[in-house]
């Protein structure tokens, strides 16, 4: 299990949804496919400091996360909006790093 940052990130993360349901292994394989792009899409958002994409991307991620069964993704993402919405952003570098490994952890979670 890794332990970087506040709260350690598992090497493989399971989405609940799939617990529950493994006839949706689709429909959760696509949006985890979908989140390098999520994240692509942050870094220009903050690059542009565009506070409320910034914020739409982040309340997005919380509500998708969350409907997909990955719980871990939905509480970084709120924290996120709430900065965001605030204006505030000195921590992005460590929410985005924080967002690689979760994405990198639910890939690893797809492969059983």
């Amino acid at each position: 299990m890794s332990t970087n940052g506040p709260t350690a990130i598992p090497d493989k993360l399971v989405s609940d949804l799939l617990v529950d349901d493994p006839d949706v292994f689709d429909l959760v394989e696509g949006f985890v496919e979908g989140l390098s792009r999520r994240l692509n899409e942050f870094r220009q958002a903050f690059e542009q400091h565009d506070w409320d994409n910034l914020a739409r991307l982040a309340h997005q991620l919380k509500g998708a996360g969350g409907s997909y069964g990955y719980a871990d993704l939905s509480r970084l993402a709120k924290t996120m909006e709430d900065a965001f919405r605030a204006h505030s952003a000195g921590q992005f570098e460590e929410w985005m790093t924080r967002l690689e490994k979760l994405i990198a952890a639910a890939h690893a979670g797809l492969q059983g």
